[in-house]
């Protein structure tokens, strides 16, 4: 984004007027449209030239309504290039936005192609902090596109706001390393008074993607690195391991949760951190993304929303979240007041570009009915703890029915092992009960950046396997899963012997 922002803030310094048209949203998951480009009458910030393609479709304002109860502002990038910017390291993106108020849908809020990275909607919702990732450095912008200006150097990894006072803080990465890409101390600086500044976080590496401070300032979820997650306590305390994962998120408000997003792409593992007791969400279930891997899960500053992006289809088979896509849109769900399930979902945008990294604003002002605060009962009958491993013990002879072709080291990275998962015709239940026809297996093939010796299964070959359900076995949490095949109905067993 170097050459893009430096013409950017350029143009804006000389036209300021051009950046007061656009108001914009986001929101995640599934039943409206989405957008990528504005209304007809928006000027380009590079020529003055009136925009003439026609305005696109996104999420009707009543549906997101009547999803949060609330004004909802949502955030995102778009790639305006091949659309496999998942990570958004280039200089082809554009800065999206979503209000349910404003009745204007999807639109741009900076136009200029550059690199717009992880973008926060500030607690007071009213403006929005990104980063450009090949410095690092971090920018400020006015919710309408205007007021463009240069914070500082490093990376923005979270907002903050101060219960008491009402400041408004941006915590920064610094002392960055790549592959992958981590950071060394994290100093929070106020957005409106720069040099007012603390360093709160020296003690492991951090990675940029998933690290949230919580409602009273005390505590910061993340990766410390990945593949490592869990909550330290700020400034520079002890930290709590909770599993193994990526895309970690930190609950809003005063809710003592947590997730870790899973390794098959698909599920998130929610913590209660006051008592460690842990279950399940699948967050793959909605209308549209029908099952496939999903990416950039975050929790919004209301804790009973969450934002995503998917579905990834057209990938490799290695890892299709890289393959990107112009199918891949933004989504914005609800969790069940037990947080055991997302329980609605609103489809943000539906457009020909990648839609990534979104984020939810909802105004707490207006107190929705389903806002949280203070404590959730979360007891055993809603989050049942998970079952021994041999609990659900079959052996089995199966045959191969579509065997998915084996990842390569290189595809997974930065993961250094990975499952496959192969649909097979059950021929003989040795041991155990089983009532379907077809069975799900994941077997590893890949260990220590290696392809095992015995990761190759034939179409049509028979195996005699000994599976436990893949839900039962906790220290696979976090491990890189791959899995092509649709039969999303079928339990998923392990080939504890693979």
């Amino acid at each position: 984004m170097d050459k893009g922002i430096e013409r950017l803030m350029t143009i804006a310094s000389k036209r300021k007027s051009l950046f007061g048209m656009a108001l914009f949203a986001w929101l995640a998951v599934s039943a409206a449209c989405g957008t990528s480009g504005g209304s007809q009458d928006r000027q380009s910030v590079e020529d003055g030239s009136v925009d003439s393609s026609p305005p696109v479709a996104s999420a009707k304002p009543s549906d997101v309504q009547i999803l949060t109860g609330a004004r909802t502002r949502v955030i995102w990038v778009q790639d305006t290039a091949d659309g496999t910017d998942i990570r958004s390291k280039g200089d082809q993106l554009v800065l999206m936005g979503y209000d349910s108020h404003d009745n204007e849908g999807a639109k741009t809020i900076l136009s200029t192609p550059g690199n717009y990275a992880k973008p926060h909607i500030t607690p007071l919702g009213n403006r929005v902090v990104f980063s450009d990732v090949p410095r690092p450095r971090t920018f400020v912008v006015n919710w309408d596109g205007s007021g463009l200006r240069k914070l500082g150097r490093g990376f923005a990894l979270t907002t903050w706001i101060d219960p008491k006072t009402k400041t408004e803080w941006v915590y920064i990465g610094t002392d960055m390393k790549t592959d992958p890409t981590t950071f060394g101390v994290v100093t929070r600086h106020q957005i409106d008074q720069w040099d007012v500044s603390e360093v709160v976080w020296v003690r492991r590496r951090v990675s940029p993607d998933s690290f949230q401070v919580s409602a009273d300032g005390r505590f910061a979820g993340g990766l410390f690195p990945w593949p490592a997650a869990g909550l330290v306590e700020l400034p520079k305390g002890a930290w709590r391991r909770f599993g193994r994962g990526c895309w970690t998120s930190l609950a809003g408000g005063d809710l003592p949760l947590f997730w870790i997003f899973d390794g098959d792409h698909r599920t998130l593992t929610l913590v209660d951190t006051d008592r460690d007791e842990r279950w399940k969400v699948s967050i793959n279930n909605a209308p549209g993304i029908d099952g496939f891997e999903i990416y950039h899960p975050r929790w919004a500053n209301h804790p009973r929303f969450l934002t995503m992006t998917g579905p990834y289809t057209i990938g490799a088979g290695a890892n299709k979240i890289r393959g990107g896509g112009p199918q891949v849109e933004i989504y914005l769900g609800r969790f069940a007041e037990d947080f055991t399930s997302v329980e609605s979902w609103v489809q943000v945008t539906a457009n020909q570009h990648a839609d990534f990294y979104p984020d939810a604003w909802i105004d707490p002002s207006e107190r929705p009915a389903t806002f949280v605060t203070g404590n959730i009962a979360l007891g055993p009958g809603i989050a049942s703890p998970v079952p021994a491993p041999g609990g659900s013990r079959l052996v089995v002879e199966a045959r191969v029915l579509e065997a998915a072709p084996i990842p390569t080291p290189e595809s997974i990275l930065p993961y250094r092992r990975a499952m496959l998962v192969n649909e097979y015709e059950v021929v003989q239940v040795l041991e155990g009960a089983y009532e379907e026809t077809n069975i799900l297996v994941a077997h590893w093939v890949i260990r220590d950046g290696r392809v095992l010796a015995t990761a190759a299964r034939e179409r049509g070959s028979i195996h005699r396997m000994t599976l436990e359900l893949y839900d039962e076995h906790l220290e696979l949490e976090g491990e890189r899963l791959i899995m092509d095949s649709d039969e999303f109905d079928l339990r998923l067993y392990y080939d504890v012997n693979s």
